[in-house]
């Protein structure tokens, strides 16, 4: 009896080991997550004066002006009928365009607001959040994130 309760106690250490062992491989391989998902952030983080050298790189792609310049250049060269109404939606903020607000059009023919696009560019989307068409290739690689597309 006493050899059965010895070996009752062997295996009950041997399965609190192995289960202690599993919660600190689960505990460290969190703390490196957390510690891994902080490093990339800082190395993300930009200053402002990298800021306004991304829009500079995105002002070469995709240049601001007015709705209204924009529509008379391109209705004519679409050869649009003078009844087409050119009514704009942003598809990023899901806001109408007026027609003296600053806008972004991309390669796609595309539209935003200003600050909707920028916003977009800055936040590493280098396709048109429309159509997907990718509008600027980056010098530096992208960071380490998924893209999920359906």
């Amino acid at each position: 009896m006493a050899e059965d309760q010895g070996v009752k106690t062997t295996h009950m250490a041997i399965v609190l080991g192995i289960g202690l062992g599993v919660v600190m491989l689960i505990v460290m391989s969190l703390i490196l997550s957390i510690l891994i998902n902080r490093r990339d952030r800082r190395t993300v983080s930009r200053s402002s004066k990298n800021t306004d050298e991304r829009l500079r790189s995105l002002d070469a792609v995709s240049p601001t002006r007015t709705l209204e310049e924009w529509w008379a250049t391109t209705k004519g060269s679409l050869g649009l009928p003078e009844a087409v109404d050119g009514h704009f939606v942003c598809a990023v903020c899901l806001d109408e365009v007026k027609r003296t607000e600053e806008i972004r059009e991309l390669q796609c023919l595309h539209v935003f607001h200003r600050e909707c696009l920028e916003t977009w560019y800055l936040g590493d989307h280098f396709n048109c959040p429309l159509c997907h068409r990718e509008y600027y290739v980056p010098k530096s690689p992208r960071r380490l994130d998924y893209l999920w597309m359906v």
